[in-house]
This record gives C-alpha cells, structure tokens and sequence, in this order.
C-alpha cells in the first residue's frame, strides 16, 4: 500500500497550486525516486543532469525550489549555485536545497558558504526531504529566503546502523516499497543493478584516481538509496582512499598506504556488487 502524505506535508495546505521543482541529480536512478515523491505530493518537478542544465533551467525562470547534488559531470553544484546566485531577479534568490551523499560538517559549511539554504543527506529519506521542501517554499512564499541560510543548515540525517553482515538494508526497501508502487519499484531495481554492473565494470578497470573518485561518489550514492548496504560501504571507503591518494594538490601519488586501500578495494568491489544483486533476487526482487 502507497504511504499517504501526512496532511502537514501536503502542499495544498499551504498554497493553492502544485509548486515547480527542480532536481539537479547525474543518476537516472535518483531522480526517478525523488521525482516520484515530490509527484506523490503534489508538486511539479524538472529534472538537470549537472550543475550546466541547471543554470541554464533557472536562467528561464519560474522555479519555486531547486534540489542539488554536488558530484556531477561537467559542473558541480557548488559552482552551479555561486552561479545561481550571481542571476538578476527571482531567478538568483530561488531556494537551493544540497541534495547530496556528502554529510561530513566540512561539506556542509561548503554548501553554506556557496549559497545554499540548506541539505538534506542521500539516501533521501521521504519524510525529511518532503519537511524540508515544504520549509522552503512556504518560507519563499512569505519572504526572500535568507541569504545567509539561518533557516536551514539544521542536522544532517544520522547514517543508518550498519549491522554486520546484512547485504541490504531492509528499512530502506521497506521504505520503497511505501514510496512507490510495485512496479516501479521493480523498474528502478532493474536499472540499478544494470547500472551498476556498468559502473563496476569501469571502476575494476580504471587506474585514475580522479575517475574512480566520481565513479565510487556515484556508486556510494545508488547503493545507499536502494538499499545495497555493504556495497555502499565499500564506494564510500574506495572514494575516500581515492581522495587520500590524489592528496591536497589533486596528483596522483604512487606507493603509498592509500593507493594500496584503492588497489585493495578495486578487486572487492564486483565480488560485493555480486552478493548484493544475488541478495536482492533471494529476496523477490525481479532483478
């Protein structure tokens, strides 16, 4: 059965007409499931596959809200919103919500610092990511956002617990499950597991740090929204053991303990990808 909406979150009880969103997310993935809450509650929403697309979307007008990753191919959005925000009229004080896996206090203060209003950690969580749209359009409606983001900027969603052993996170299907409907949830699985076994492939092949950083964010991400808990572990370790590796000036270094941690993690990748595929089959998911 389909989660119901709380009526505190409708946003008929808050204006009369669906409001216009837009999602700046590179995954198909992500924004299939952020794209179908958001229509679940009633509002319209565009979707931008990078930090460009959005510029550009919001040049046009007529956004209420833009949700934006930070990791994405041909501009980040960090540099899409001091962008954003260098627009003349509306279009440069629209609310922009962080959307992304990056959690840490430091990547917060970056969001800030770029003028976001606030951030909401991946995997989405439903209920926070409906509260915190609702926040700011009804704040956008009663006022300019502020600009320093003092409305927002609350804490980040704890990391769900981690139990050993346990390839998927069974809340998080559950949630799905509520969030979708059945054959969507299907769809989405499908494409996660043909999009992963790609991006598997690329990353047991690939010797650039800088690469297999963008490739293990993404990966982190996917797997954490559809519930692959180990796997999500491992992109999360195999993208910080890239950061390490490219160290502060962004080079390549060669020999020590973080190229190995890569190297390491490299090689454990596929075999978890696989246990997590063979894990969702075993529990009835048409994958």
């Amino acid at each position: 059965m389909t989660q119901r909406t709380p009526p505190s979150l409708l946003p008929t009880d808050l204006h009369p007409v669906p409001r216009r969103i837009l999602v700046v997310e590179d995954s198909p993935l992500n924004q299939m499931l952020v794209t179908a809450i958001l229509a679940q509650a009633g509002h319209r929403a565009d979707t931008a596959n990078n930090g460009l697309e959005a510029v550009m979307a919001a040049q046009a007008g007529g956004y209420d809200l833009i949700l934006m990753d930070l990791s994405m191919p041909e501009m980040d959005g960090l540099t899409a919103t001091r962008l954003l925000r260098d627009l003349p009229g509306p279009a440069g004080r629209v609310p922009v919500v962080a959307m992304t896996a990056d959690t840490e206090e430091a990547d917060r203060v970056r969001c800030q610092d770029a003028g976001m209003n606030d951030h909401i950690a991946k995997p989405v969580d439903r209920a926070l990511l409906l509260e915190t749209v609702e926040k700011w359009l009804r704040l956008s409606l009663c006022s300019e956002p502020p600009a320093d983001g003092s409305a927002g900027f609350g804490p980040c969603a704890a990391a769900a617990h981690e139990a050993a052993g346990e390839v998927l996170d069974r809340e998080v299907l559950a949630q799905l499950a509520q969030d979708l409907d059945a054959e969507l949830l299907a769809d989405v699985l499908r494409q996660f597991v043909e999009e992963t076994r790609e991006r598997v492939a690329r990353i047991a092949e690939e010797t650039d740090c800088a690469i297999l950083t963008r490739e293990a964010h993404t990966l982190k991400s996917t797997a954490g929204t559809f519930g692959a808990r180990t796997l999500c572990s491992a992109a999360r370790a195999l993208e910080m053991a890239c950061r390490a590796s490219l160290g502060a000036e962004g080079a390549q270094r060669r020999g020590d303990g973080a190229a190995d941690t890569v190297e390491g993690l490299r090689g454990e990748i596929p075999r978890l990808a696989g246990d997590a595929i063979a894990a969702y089959r075993a529990a009835g998911y048409p994958v």
